[in-house]
């Protein structure tokens, strides 16, 4: 049910960039910038809730000083590697971004077993790699009023070692999306009908980030369909009704709200209003992004090391 309403969304978004001026494309993306805070941000604001179970075994009391350490460290890092290393920070950040969305889209297990990942991760970077092939222009512009002023040569550094990535990983996708076309075919009943949903969406996506906005296709993807997943999977992880999730998380997502804005009024003015949210929208979620996706991508790793420790400390404890 989800997919078919991203997909009408998605379709709507399409035909209003096909009629609306530009004035009214700046006004979308206000709008979306404000679905960050109140989607997007919550997404990463479980965090804590997250990691405190893989952690607090391992560390016990001091799990939650470390994790605040940690992910401020890795934040303040990222929003420092904007200003000094961008064409690095640009890179790291959408390469890491790619896998971390690949990670969450849902694993159909089409094609050899060998080559899913690199298929996870070719579609999880359709947001990237289809704005670097079709509208590369827009997307450095983009990326020339997030960065700092005089690092030009920095941006097109890293465009043109995004787009280098992005042909050979627009073909990978294309290949895993004829497979799974195929596969739908050779099936039948639910399956079949999640498999081409499934791809009418991944269809719907690449269309619409080939021809809005880049800005604009990307938080349509982060928020209606990343974080909304997420945020669904997280409240049927910790069974609290949408209201209770809403307050526990409320607290950590407005304190991020409060430091992006602040962060904006000392350090990411532009004389652009527009280009102001832009920079704040794109520095903001890389700080909070990279930090989320490593703690994720980490956690079946520590979760194996707790539960190596508490094997070890049942065999000590039991008896000879």
């Amino acid at each position: 049910m989800h997919a078919a309403s991203v997909i009408l969304l998605t379709w709507a978004m399409i035909g209003a960039a096909c009629l609306v001026s530009p004035v009214g494309t700046a006004a979308l993306g206000g709008v979306l910038a404000v679905l960050v805070a109140v989607v997007g941000l919550p997404h990463g604001a479980a965090d804590h809730r997250f990691a405190r179970p893989r952690l607090e075994p391992i560390f016990g009391l001091a799990w939650a000083g470390l994790f605040l350490v940690g992910y401020g460290a890795i934040a303040a890092a990222v929003v420092v590697g904007w200003f000094l290393a961008p064409a690095a920070t640009i890179v790291v950040f959408f390469l890491t971004s790619a896998w971390h969305f690949g990670q969450e889209e849902p694993r159909l297990l089409v094609g050899p077993s060998v080559l899913q990942p690199v298929f996870r991760f070719a579609r999880g970077g359709l947001v990237i790699w289809t704005p670097m092939v079709f509208q590369a222009d827009e997307v450095v512009r983009i990326l020339s009023v997030t960065a700092p002023a005089g690092l030009g040569s920095d941006i097109q550094l890293a465009a043109r070692a995004l787009t280098a990535c992005s042909w050979p990983l627009l073909v990978i996708a294309g290949f895993a999306w004829g497979l799974q076309g195929l596969a739908a075919i050779q099936s039948r009943g639910r399956r079949r009908r999640i498999l081409l949903i499934d791809n009418a969406m991944t269809l719907t996506f690449v269309v619409v980030f080939a021809l809005v906005s880049p800005m604009v296709g990307f938080l349509l993807y982060f928020c209606a369909w990343h974080s909304a997943r997420g945020l669904r999977r997280l409240r049927r992880e910790l069974g609290e009704s949408w209201s209770q999730l809403a307050v526990s998380l409320a607290p950590l997502t407005v304190a991020t709200i409060a430091l992006v804005a602040v962060l904006t009024g000392v350090v990411l003015r532009t004389p652009s209003w527009n280009d102001t949210l832009i920079r704040a929208t794109f520095i903001g979620l890389s700080a909070v992004a990279v930090p989320h996706l490593l703690l994720h991508g980490a956690g079946p790793y520590i979760e194996k090391v707790a539960t190596q420790r508490a094997t070890r400390t049942l065999q000590m404890g039991s008896p000879v």
